[in-house]
């Protein structure tokens, strides 16, 4: 993929995040600031920890068929 299609599916990424942390926010009845950006951090850390455990598990695959 070009540069440009990379760049348009992390936009639409980061936007469908800040909607599920803003909607998160407001069921919650939390309305700061910090709130919001903890909610954010939480959710990223949960999107982020399944993506690192495909890899680790890929890179593993991949060294037992080379040797």
């Amino acid at each position: 993929m070009k540069r440009m299609e990379w760049l348009f599916v992390l936009i639409l990424v980061a936007i469908g995040l800040s909607c599920l942390t803003m909607s998160a926010n407001v069921i919650s009845g939390l309305n700061s600031f910090h709130a919001y950006l903890h909610t954010m951090l939480q959710i990223c850390v949960w999107a982020v920890i399944p993506v690192i455990v495909a890899v680790v598990i890929y890179l593993i695959i991949r060294k037992k068929g080379d040797s």
